[in-house]
């Protein structure tokens, strides 16, 4: 069983973000299918919302890649034991008790009140890097807003003093990872390296956090998981996947949005009409395309498909969000749609802990964007803008992304604020 021709146009990033989109009708197109991994294995989809939901509630799929067998253990293997096990042992890949305590853990740095504060230094986060770029008229909103602005945005918030920030803003993007990459590709080894540096960055920050304690989030989580009894790999791999689930949807957001509005230019002239319909445009971008794989853990039939104890499955979560069994004319951006019942963020158990902060930061960096830099256009033509790869076709990456790599823009030159 294989994707239907309309869900295998709306699998490319650069369609599904235009207009195009809406001429695709879905409608019968098997929910479940099955895609080739560029390795030649081959790993189930769900992409439609019913058979997405049952895949992210039903206990019969789990997280650990032991279900998957060897081949899905070894996929996780881009370093040597340590430095991976200071990544990948988060609550991103377990289920039950442990599943629970660290995702208690991560939940520990998302207070009310750490979020609300964290919103308003946002704010001027936003308005202080836009000041560096307003007067000249062009920049390159990727590598000069969204990647500072949503490193530095999570970094402050968990607590990181000044210099693992400056650490934390050297490296290069943390994903998608090259999960269905086969050995020794290019892209492994990028990863790889990458990968080693952040553990290195991970744990100089829990010594550092460990000798100096502070009222920080940080030195919050290494007390709460010391006494719940859990290991450095743990809290390594539970503070990665804060940083990566808040830097990741808040860039890919910012890009895919202005590429999507850009589409729309009635739309973009009305920027307090953008900011009441959020929601919408989240639903209609899906930042975070897809998940991490489950596991079924016995035969089932899954909206057709035949599936053995385990079987990788693979939400697609932006296809889901288009479903027409749904979702009216899902594939047009209708700011004025009553939104709710989207997968932006997953749903079940593994629901994202962080999804009002990311909702935050993406509100306050699009709407500062709108705001700040007026006549706002792409400066090259939008079908040559680069996104990453995994976002505009097959199945490639960890996470089915939908951000943009570079976003060069022109504006109307503007004298910085003056507080």
């Amino acid at each position: 069983m294989t994707a239907g021709p309309g869900t295998a146009l709306l699998m490319d990033a650069r369609v599904r973000h235009s207009p195009e989109a809406e001429r695709i009708d879905t409608r019968g197109e098997p929910p479940v299918w099955r895609a080739e991994l560029p390795d030649g294995s081959t790993a189930w989809v769900a992409s439609g919302y019913d058979a997405a939901r049952q895949v992210l509630t039903d206990s019969g799929f789990a997280k650990p890649a032991v279900r998957g067998g060897e081949r899905w253990t070894d996929y996780l293997a881009f370093t040597g034991k340590e430095v991976t096990d200071s990544i990948v042992r988060s609550m991103l890949n377990t289920d039950g008790d442990l599943h629970r305590q660290l995702r208690e853990l991560g939940a520990s740095a998302f207070t009310p009140e750490r979020v609300r504060e964290t919103a308003d230094r946002a704010e001027t986060l936003a308005e202080t890097l836009l000041d560096e770029i307003a007067g000249r008229g062009r920049a390159d909103l990727v590598h000069e807003f969204a990647h500072p602005f949503a490193v530095r945005a999570i970094t402050e918030h968990l607590g990181y003093p000044p210099d693992f920030i400056r650490r934390a803003l050297e490296l290069r993007r943390w994903g998608p990872s090259p999960l269905f990459d086969p050995p020794g590709s290019p892209d492994r080894a990028r990863y790889a390296a990458d990968r080693t540096a952040m553990s290195e960055l991970l744990h100089d920050l829990v010594a550092f956090r460990r000798g100096s304690p502070g009222p920080d989030a940080v030195s919050g989580m290494i007390a709460r998981a010391d006494a719940a009894g859990l290991d450095e790999g743990q809290l390594t791999s539970t503070l990665f996947l804060l940083l990566v689930s808040a830097y990741e949807p808040v860039a890919d957001f910012l890009t895919s949005s202005l590429y999507s509005l850009w589409h729309r230019p009635d739309l973009l002239a009305d920027p307090a009409r953008v900011a009441d319909g959020l929601g919408e445009l989240l639903r209609y971008t899906s930042p975070l395309a897809a998940t991490m794989p489950r596991f079924a853990t016995r035969p089932m039939e899954l909206y057709g498909a035949e599936l053995a104890p385990g079987d990788a499955v693979i939400v697609h979560l932006a296809l889901a969000n288009r479903d027409p069994r749904r979702f009216t004319a899902p594939n047009r951006l209708d700011l004025d749609r009553e939104t709710g019942q989207d997968l932006v963020f997953a749903h079940g158990p593994h629901f994202c802990l962080g999804s009002q902060f990311a909702v935050r930061l993406c509100r306050t960096a699009l709407g500062a964007v709108l705001r700040r830099l007026p006549g706002l256009a792409a400066a090259r033509p939008l079908d040559t803008l680069p996104w990453q790869r995994g976002s505009t076709g097959g199945i490639t990456h960890l996470h089915v992304t939908a951000g943009l790599t570079e976003l060069p823009v022109t504006f109307q030159p503007r004298h910085a604020v003056v507080s």
